[in-house]
């Protein structure tokens, strides 16, 4: 995802729109694949596993999209958003590549 970020905002920053890849969270510990789990057991899957890394963080008065391949029960855009409030950094929109089902 981080590729297709970089990908995108080259798009974007060669018409004229100023875009910042921001990499503030990382994935910490083992998570189990999350093919075929419910979403109350993908939101336990990723309880306390996403963390924001202060390096990261995009800088101050950006508007924040949360980039995710697929949206199968919204539990990973949940947890993100969920990582980066607690942070301070409030989510404009999500942006998926897919949707399953």
């Amino acid at each position: 995802m981080e590729r297709l970020a970089h990908a995108a905002a080259s798009v974007l920053a060669a018409r004229g729109v100023e875009v910042v890849v921001a990499p503030a969270l990382e994935l910490a510990g083992a998570a189990r694949d999350a093919v075929g789990l419910s979403r109350e057991q993908r939101m336990a899957n990723l309880a306390g596993r996403l963390r924001f890394r202060e390096a990261g963080r995009p800088p101050p008065g950006c508007s924040i999209v949360v980039l995710d391949d697929v949206i199968t029960t919204g539990a990973t855009a949940a947890a993100c958003t969920r990582a980066l409030a607690a942070a301070g950094v409030t989510v404009s929109a999500v942006l998926t590549l897919l949707a399953a089902g």
